[in-house]
């Protein structure tokens, strides 16, 4: 359940990486760290933390504070369980 879980959040957080930033899923990884890999600033950050807001519905702490892919699936992972999502 755990693999299965981690493996549909990475691909979401891939797809709205790939869809905001237009950055080829090819380079995202769990070893991406966002900085060096893919040149992220402050302000590419903040508008990912924006975007995954959007995608998972809940909000992200104001020290979203995250340097690499696998980093950010285990903070939206933990935020999923402390607020779970709505079945359809």
């Amino acid at each position: 359940m755990t693999s299965t879980l981690n493996a549909r959040v990475e691909h979401r957080i891939r797809y709205t990486i790939n869809q905001e930033f237009q950055i080829p899923p090819y380079l995202l990884h769990s070893e991406t760290v966002f900085r060096e890999d893919l040149g992220f600033d402050e302000s590419d950050m903040l508008f990912l933390a924006l975007a995954l807001e959007d995608e998972f519905d809940f909000l992200l702490t104001e020290d979203f504070k995250v340097e690499e892919m696998r980093d950010l699936i285990k903070l939206v992972i933990s935020n999923l369980q402390l607020n779970p999502m709505p079945t359809a």
